[in-house]
C-alpha cells in the first residue's frame, strides 16, 4: 500500500520519516515552508527515492491552514497558481519531477464537500499542471462528481485519524480524534489495506483507498511510520 506523509512544514524529523514513506506532500508556503524548505525537502526525497508532491493550502500560516478562509475566487486562484508554480520551479531546479498534489488541510476539505470549491481548485490544476495526479479523501466530490482519468485521481485514507460511520473524519477538536498509540495506528493501518475501516463507534466498514497518510506534526508520526512501515514491507 502506498504511504504518503505531509512535509516541509517545518518540523524536525522529515528526513527520519523519508525512509518509511511512498511520496510526500511538501508544503507550498501558504501554511508554512518556502522555496528554500521546498528545495531542501525535495533534495532529501530524491536521496530517499520518496516520489514528490504539492501540498497547496489556504494562505494563512497564523492557523496552520487549517480553518477555512472566505476568499475571493479570484485571489484564491492566484495564490494557488503562484504555490503551484513555485513547487514546479524549485522541482525544476532540482531535477526532479512533480508527481501528484494534494492539498492541505481545511482547503483539503473544502475541495472534498463543496462543488464549487472543488470546480475552482480543478480549473487552477488544469490551468497549471492538468496531467497530475490528485490526492483527495473517500466519497469527495472532488472524486466522485468530476470527469477525470482514475489514473489522475487518488482517493486516500488516514492512518492517524478516526472515523465516524459515514467515513468522515471525527473533527480534530472532538475527543478520540487522532490515533497516538502505533500499535494502534498500525492496526487501522492493516485494516485500511483491507480496504476497511473501524469507525469511532466501534462497526467496520467498507473504504475505498489507493494511499495512506500519516500527518508529519502528529507527536508519535516518526513512530507511526516505522510501525507501519514495518507490516507494510512484511506483507
Amino acid at each position: 500500500m502506498d504511504i504518503n506523509c505531509d512535509l516541509g512544514e517545518g518540523i524536525a524529523h522529515d528526513r527520519l520519516i523519508m525512509p518509511y514513506i511512498n511520496r510526500c506532500n511538501i508544503a507550498c508556503g501558504a501554511h508554512a515552508g518556502s522555496k528554500d524548505l521546498i528545495i531542501k525537502t525535495i533534495q532529501m526525497a530524491q536521496e530517499y527515492g520518496v516520489d514528490i508532491g504539492a501540498h497547496p493550502s489556504y494562505p494563512d500560516r497564523e492557523n496552520f491552514g487549517r480553518i477555512s478562509m472566505i476568499m475571493d475566487v479570484k485571489e484564491l486562484k492566484q495564490s494557488l497558481q503562484h504555490q503551484l508554480e513555485m513547487f514546479l520551479e524549485a522541482a525544476e531546479l532540482c531535477g526532479a519531477k512533480m508527481s501528484h498534489v494534494k492539498p492541505h488541510g481545511a482547503l483539503y476539505h473544502d475541495v472534498a464537500n463543496k462543488p464549487e470549491m472543488a470546480l475552482v481548485f480543478l480549473e487552477v490544476i488544469d490551468e497549471v499542471c492538468p496531467e497530475i495526479l490528485l490526492i483527495t479523501s473517500v466519497n469527495s466530490v472532488l472524486f466522485n462528481s468530476f470527469t477525470r482519468p482514475n489514473h489522475l485521481i487518488w482517493p486516500e485514507s488516514f492512518i492517524d485519524r478516526r472515523y465516524r460511520s459515514d467515513l468522515t473524519l471525527v473533527p480534530r477538536q472532538e475527543h478520540n480524534s487522532i490515533i497516538h498509540d502505533p500499535k494502534i495506528a498500525q492496526q487501522q493501518f492493516l485494516n485500511l489495506r483491507e480496504g476497511r475501516v473501524q469507525s469511532i463507534e466501534g462497526s467496520l466498514h467498507a473504504i475505498q483507498t489507493m494511499t495512506c497518510c500519516i500527518h508529519s506534526d502528529h507527536p508519535n508520526s516518526l513512530e507511526i511510520a516505522k510501525a507501519v512501515s514495518a507490516v507494510n514491507r512484511s506483507q
